[in-house]
């Protein structure tokens, strides 16, 4: 824990503890100048060696392993005058070529002016009798990258660039980093993780560059694209939209930006379409929609490989047999005989004994087939429901860290005759499209989900689009199988879903769907606590069978509140990373907020924090354990609460939701809906019944701005 003073001192360094060669973070210990005491230093240290001695500004931190350190906010190496100092600077290792007895003699000769010599002339060096070019020019090289990075590093802290992105930068860039800062800063954005357009344009406002450039008009609107992509899922953006977006964006006149789009246009960097009105989207967006279209007419077209599979209508689990309904039949007939079939219903509609005799059919007649999710709850939600091997659609596709390309493409299909895809809802434009490029055109493709769900977290609205579309064979399961059952929880959800007004009965012990009459933010969060404390010996706090939900992250009541209070009275461990940004402690519950190809964990997986170890963090992930440096920890937070959209493919248990009259602006139908439907034993709704009417009454049909339904009429209706 920091006390948030900056200390500065001297240190010389004794011994390496860790550096890692990727991010240039390191531990080291040594000793202050004057008073001797030992001090262990953290931080990006890319170019710190035993025997150095450094002049460090810092943060005070106390770590519950190692003791007191010195955390590195910036440091400078004090190059030794002496003769001795010096053969140690060189021949410490940080120089290839260079050991002792080659240093000695580059001292002998040059002795204090040595650093004098290889800074303004090198080619002096040339008269050392043994010393290699090639240890010259690596000489001058490291002397080089140093003085770079501290001129980097001094030049973006201002700008809240760490000096871990400092290194990343150099990494890319080289020598021609300060240049490529100087002429276009923008072009960091999208190359270096962590710098958007925001802290690029800081880079640039301090040297200067023209508000008007066309490079920051050109960053600007690629930004504001991307915010429309990620943040609200939209594929395109309607021009005066983007015109007055950019002018509050950029501040500068709409005239600047016009001129800019039209090149941007005419280099296939834009595109501007009518439909009728003008909107823009990017290259990229237009030409996946397109591919999606193409790639679902093909495989329409291909060749039914499945055509005399004969279907299984009689399952068996472990209470007995089970005959399917005349609803689930046309289901499965309608899977085995048509290229492409769409299955939708809501809770309760057998989808999962649907899939168990889909793939039954296949199995008993040797088809081979593949079974996948978007996410990894829902793979192992449905792997232990049906009993068949499921995985997520990233990790079937398998991915190329080093490129970041799927391993399965249209150059190397999936060898499967049959593709099911559960949870369809949550499947967005881009996967969908790497699936699509991944299928044989004698591949069948089953797609199950819920239409009335929340769209994607990702871009696009897939499901409803092609649903809507009326081009693909689309079964409507409305037979409910557990409003027998008695569960609130059930019917609740069929109320939302019809927009009706919902059902709460006086509080019992086993009633599954409880209303928590609550709308001040300190209660509620009391309530919170008290209802983990009482279910605490079926539900341990970091439980994935538990789980809060809300809408909102900020607020008292908000995810990131509640996440802090639940941390702070249900784990008693000590933190071991505490900052402004990130909290963790030791078993806490965190979950991954990006797609990480090369760790094959993705957006929406939980995991528990096993260790730290140095600079790392342990993350149990299902059973895989999952490093994460320092500089990655921006890719997790805590999760004991989520958000609604996080919560889709999931199902749990016992389940929280929280619902404020504060939080109205989000709250809407299909929302309510997705949160009830994760829920399979209790729900503890804590809100009021005035706030439930108004979400209830707000039905917004997942609206998302995308092509999709005009791409497909333009390919399907081509020949017509």
């Amino acid at each position: 824990m920091g006390n948030g003073n900056i200390t500065k001192l001297k240190i010389r360094i004794k011994r390496k503890i860790f550096i890692s060669e990727e991010n240039g973070f390191g531990v080291f210990s040594g000793k202050s100048t004057p008073d001797g005491s030992k001090r262990i230093i953290v931080g990006n240290l890319f170019d710190v060696r035993e025997g150095d001695t450094i002049e460090v500004s810092g943060e005070e931190i106390f770590h519950p392993r190692f003791g007191i350190q010195i955390k590195v906010n910036t440091y400078t190496n004090i190059l030794p005058e002496d003769n001795e100092g010096i053969v140690k600077f060189l021949s410490s290792g940080r120089i290839k070529g260079i050991g002792r007895k080659t240093a000695q003699k580059i001292v002998e000769r040059f002795g204090n002016q040595t650093f004098e010599i290889i800074k303004n002339n090198p080619d002096q060096l040339n008269t050392i009798k043994g010393l290699r070019k090639k240890s010259i020019t690596e000489l001058e090289r490291s002397m080089k990258e140093s003085k770079m990075l501290r001129e980097l590093i001094v030049k973006l802290s201002s700008f809240g660039i760490g000096s871990e992105t400092v290194f990343k930068i150099y990494k890319e860039y080289g020598d021609d980093s300060m240049e490529v800062l100087k002429q276009n800063p923008y072009m960091m954005i999208g190359t270096i993780r962590g710098i958007g357009f925001k802290r690029a344009d800081a880079v640039a406002r301090s040297l200067e560059i023209p508000l008007n450039s066309e490079e920051r008009i050109k960053a600007g609107i690629y930004f504001i694209l991307e915010q429309n992509l990620e943040r609200k899922g939209h594929i395109y953006i309607p021009e005066n939209e983007l015109i007055l977006s950019s002018v509050s964006l950029l501040s500068i006149a709409s005239s600047d930006i016009d001129s800019v789009i039209i090149s941007m246009i005419n280099n296939n960097e834009l595109v501007r379409e009518e439909i009728p009105e003008p909107v823009f989207l990017s290259y990229k967006n237009l030409m996946v929609e397109k591919s999606i279209a193409e790639y679902l007419k093909r495989l329409s077209e291909g060749k039914k490989v499945n055509r005399n599979v004969k279907p299984e209508f009689n399952i068996s689990d472990e209470v007995g047999n089970i005959e399917l309904t005349l609803e689930q039949r046309d289901a499965v007939v309608s899977a085995l005989n048509n290229k492409i079939t769409i299955i939708t219903g809501g809770p309760g509609t057998g989808k999962t004994t649907i899939i168990r005799a889909i793939i039954d059919s296949f199995q008993n007649n040797n088809m081979k087939f593949f079974i996948a999710a978007p996410t990894g709850r829902a793979a192992k939600r449905i792997e232990e429901a049906s009993g068949y091997q499921t995985a997520t659609i990233h990790r079937m596709l398998k991915i190329n860290p080093e490129t970041m390309e799927f391993a399965y493409n249209e150059g190397n299909p999936l060898k499967a005759d049959v593709i099911l895809i559960d949870e369809f809802s949550m499947v967005d434009t881009f996967i969908f499209y790497h699936l699509l490029r991944a299928l044989k055109r004698d591949t069948s493709l089953i797609i199950i989900g819920d239409m009335d769900q929340l769209p994607s977290v990702g871009p696009g609205n897939v499901l409803r689009d092609m649903i809507n579309s009326n081009y693909f064979e689309t079964i409507y399961l409305k037979r409910n199988f557990r409003q027998t059952e008695n569960s609130l929880i059930i019917e609740n959800a069929y109320r939302i879903k019809k927009g009706d007004r919902i059902f709460v009965k006086p509080y019992s012990e086993d009633l599954d769907f409880v209303l928590i009459n609550s709308t001040d933010p300190k209660i509620v969060n009391e309530k919170i606590l008290r209802i983990i404390d009482y279910h605490k010996e079926n539900f341990t706090f970091n439980s994935f069978d538990y789980q809060i939900l809300s809408p909102i992250y900020r607020g008292e009541s908000g995810i990131d509140n509640i996440n802090k209070i639940v941390q702070g009275r249900f784990n008693d461990s000590e933190y071991i990373i505490k900052n402004e940004k990130k909290s963790f402690k030791k078993y806490d519950k965190v979950m991954q907020l990006k797609n990480n190809y090369e760790k094959e964990v993705f957006n929406g997986e939980q995991g528990i924090i096993v260790e730290k170890n140095s600079d790392m963090l342990f993350i149990d992930f299902a059973g895989n354990i999952i490093e994460y440096s320092i500089d990655e920890l921006d890719e997790l937070t805590l999760s004991y609460a989520i958000s609604i959209h996080k919560s889709q493919g999931s199902e749990y248990d016992f389940l929280i939701i929280v619902l404020l009259p504060s939080q109205s602006a989000m709250l809407n139908r299909e929302l309510l809906y997705t949160a009830v439907t994760r829920a399979k034993k209790k729900i503890f709704v804590i809100s009021n019944e005035d706030t439930l009417k108004r979400a209830i009454s707000n039905s917004t049909p997942n609206h998302r701005r995308t092509l999709l339904p005009l791409r497909l009429k333009e390919r399907f209706e081509k020949e017509n």
